[in-house]
């Protein structure tokens, strides 16, 4: 059973739209705290003197440790609650940035961007759950849909906070005031939000071992592929999300204010694209998710190869828009796929998998782009590296056989 939209839990009213508002304001100021670093980095590098490939590595890192951390998350979420892991999650990952605006050698900026990392790694796969705590299944892809609008805002926000401390103040003021948002947001989420709507349900014998729940979670061929497919589709969107900044400033020659307001069409994309892809999965498709997700790969595609070709800053940018629409538009259906195909004993625990593997792509993402620019001296080979990736997630699409195992 699930709860009507008013349900009683610690004797207290509380509607799921209202835990639904507070998740998205939670979560996006996770996202402050996680691109605050992107319209900034050409002053860092400026600064202390680093490499593309130096920052491509600090950037590598937080995601490394974001990737670990997912796992966990997600399963310690299944057995504590999700509020605890969430909450932990924000305190770290505040600290982390206030110290990361402190330090200047390698060492240390590596170490706060990775410990950034392990408390940004306590959002999202406990954030599925407690949404699978709250919405019934045919509103999973809505609910999702709506809760990850958050993203695109505060993507977007994160861009035009951080890009206007850091050219107005310098880049550190970009790391000390962000925090000071999330912990309060975190304090507010602590007090109020319930894990569940006051219902209590055993948990099934079958997942009452760790054993047999991580088993259940890794050894299911279809959530294997649908990891892959969402590894692919976040080494796009990271790629995108940490280096258009630097790529509208250093091949057009806009500012840092303009290059992050450009960049951040990106996102905001996704105010529009994510809750209309939960609402054509759930109602257009029937609860399908798999040819809304092929479609979009099939765009990120095209767009991709396009903006390898780019020569004109107007071009370049409608081709970031197409890009960030249609992989706002999928990006969330990795996750009610699996969601489809998991008991919700098992729902932070996979969704901890899927954004596990997810990161894998991410990281490297990283990394390796800012090596190719590097190697190259052009951001075209960043692009094409996306084409490749975009036409990978669609054979592991393919290979998904889109069924539920549990209603």
């Amino acid at each position: 059973m699930f709860p009507s939209q008013l349900t009683t839990s610690k004797k207290r009213w509380q509607p799921r739209y209202t835990v639904l508002a507070l998740m998205w304001l939670v979560y996006g100021c996770f996202y402050l705290n996680r691109l605050n670093l992107a319209p900034v980095i050409p002053l860092i590098m400026d600064d202390l003197k680093l490499s593309h490939a130096q920052v491509g590595l600090i950037s590598a890192l937080f995601f490394a440790l974001y990737a670990a951390a997912q796992l966990p998350a997600g399963y310690l979420s299944d057995i504590l609650g999700p509020k605890k892991i969430i909450t932990l999650g924000g305190v770290i990952s505040a600290l982390a940035n206030l110290f990361f605006s402190a330090v200047s050698s390698m060492f240390y900026l590596i170490g706060a961007q990775s410990l950034n990392g392990l408390g940004q790694g306590g959002g999202w796969g406990p954030s599925v759950k407690l949404l699978n705590n709250w919405f019934p299944e045919s509103e999973r892809g809505r609910a999702l849909g709506a809760f990850c609008t958050c993203v695109s805002i505060f993507t977007v926000l994160a861009y035009v906070l951080s890009g206007y401390l850091g050219e107005t103040f310098g880049w550190r003021a970009a790391f000390w005031t962000t925090p000071m948002i999330l912990l309060s947001v975190v304090f507010v989420f602590w007090r109020v939000v319930d894990d569940h709507p006051g219902r209590c349900s055993e948990p099934d014998e079958i997942y009452a071992g760790n054993r047999n729940r991580l088993i259940a979670v890794l050894s299911n061929k279809d959530l294997r592929m649908v990891c892959l497919g969402f590894s692919c589709l976040n080494y796009v969107s990271y790629c995108n999300l940490v280096w258009v900044p630097s790529y509208l400033h250093e091949s057009y020659n806009v500012s840092i204010v303009t290059a992050s307001f450009l960049a951040g069409m990106y996102p905001a994309a996704g105010i529009f694209a994510r809750p209309l892809g939960g609402y054509l999965s759930d109602v257009t498709f029937g609860g399908r998710r798999r040819p809304l997700l092929l479609i979009g790969l099939f765009f990120i595609v095209l767009s991709t190869v396009f903006l390898a070709r780019a020569n004109h800053l107007g071009w370049a940018v409608i081709l970031i828009v197409c890009v960030g629409f249609f992989d706002q538009l999928i990006g969330t259906l990795f996750f009610a796929l699996e969601l489809d195909m998991l008991p919700s004993e098992l729902a932070g625990t996979g969704a901890g998998f899927v954004d596990a593997g997810g990161h894998l792509g991410s990281m490297s993402a990283m990394f390796i782009s800012g090596l190719l620019v590097d190697l190259f001296s052009s951001y075209k080979p960043m692009f094409f590296a996306l084409s490749i990736l975009s036409c990978t997630a669609i054979v592991a699409v393919l290979r998904i056989r889109e069924r539920k195992t549990m209603c």
